[in-house]
């Protein structure tokens, strides 16, 4: 199968359908973060869940989307459309590759998806914004240069320390999701064949109930 044909392959009706939920669960995720005043983004959820269903491109669209809606009112919220479009690309490949799929791998994952978005923060931030932005990562950022750390450790670091829990949450919450579907809707979409497989396994590996 072909790269173009395998990317039409994802973008499956049910997968199209499942955009602007995705889109809307971010919106309410990301304001309500911001309403609260939570340490952490909310704002990828819906990425994350389409992403782990429906595929690397399918979960681009829908970051940059998101972003694009945002941008809207707030238009700084542009830039970080690339970051929202490469994580996605990277939570579809993960999950492609069966990573959402056991324990330990969900783990690595986390630390992969963590130290991605930390790189692209860091750099869009740096390329933008000439290092620091309006949000509270680089206060953390800030106050670690005026505690003499270098540049790049205190703005890796600050970053890092924000996007562990919320990345945390971002991951977990749609395998929540994805556990509580069906077999028959999940093959619906085409990453959905590499969840049941594993679902199918853990019940044939799990000792019989007597």
């Amino acid at each position: 199968m072909s790269f173009v044909t395998k990317i039409k392959e994802d973008f499956s009706l049910m997968a199209i359908l499942l955009i602007p939920i995705a889109v809307a669960i971010n919106f309410v995720g990301g304001s309500l973060a911001l309403a609260l005043k939570l340490p952490v983004y909310l704002d990828s959820i819906g990425t994350f869940l389409v992403a782990m269903l429906a595929g690397p491109w399918v979960g681009a669209v829908t970051g940059a989307a998101s972003l694009l809606v945002v941008s809207v009112t707030d238009p700084t919220s542009l830039p970080w459309t690339i970051v929202a479009a490469s994580i996605g690309i990277v939570v579809g490949y993960l999950a492609r590759y069966g990573f959402f799929t056991r324990w330990w791998k969900i783990f690595v994952s986390i630390l992969i998806i963590i130290t991605a978005s930390v790189a692209l923060v860091v750099i869009i931030r740096y390329v933008v914004f000439g290092g620091f932005s309006s949000h509270i990562s680089s206060v953390f950022a800030a106050g670690m240069i005026s505690a003499g750390f270098p540049f790049w450790v205190a703005q890796a670091a600050s970053s890092f320390v924000l996007e562990m829990p919320d990345k945390i949450l971002t991951v977990i919450i749609p395998l929540i999701v994805i556990r509580s579907m069906s077999d028959r809707y999940l093959l619906k979409f085409s990453n959905g064949r590499v969840f049941v497989n594993a679902r199918k396994k853990n019940v044939a590996t799990s000792p019989a109930v007597k």
